[in-house]
């Protein structure tokens, strides 16, 4: 077995995404559409005031290489409370 069958094996449905990226520290609103954008291979952005714990962008960055997933995520704090969320297909 090469390696992008055992990763296609492992592959994650969108609610165990959706509920493993919550353990990060991301509301289900936010771990929802990152499920969403991995599962259906698209990028996105959006702006919330939910909270986002501090750890998650290294623990989402982790999680993604761990399951071979081709996206750069990152919420990034601005102004207000808000947070910019970017979901990104790596090239």
């Amino acid at each position: 077995m090469d390696i992008s069958q055992q990763v296609q094996s492992v592959k994650l449905t969108p609610k165990e995404v959706h509920d493993r990226i919550m353990t990060f520290g991301v509301s289900d609103l936010d771990a929802g559409l990152i499920a969403d954008c991995l599962n259906v291979g698209k990028s996105t952005s959006w702006v919330n005031n939910d909270p986002v714990d501090d750890k998650a962008n290294e623990r989402i960055l982790a999680f993604l290489s761990e399951h071979g997933y081709t996206f750069e995520i990152m919420a990034t704090p601005v102004r207000m409370g808000k947070y910019i969320w970017d979901v990104k297909r790596r090239r």
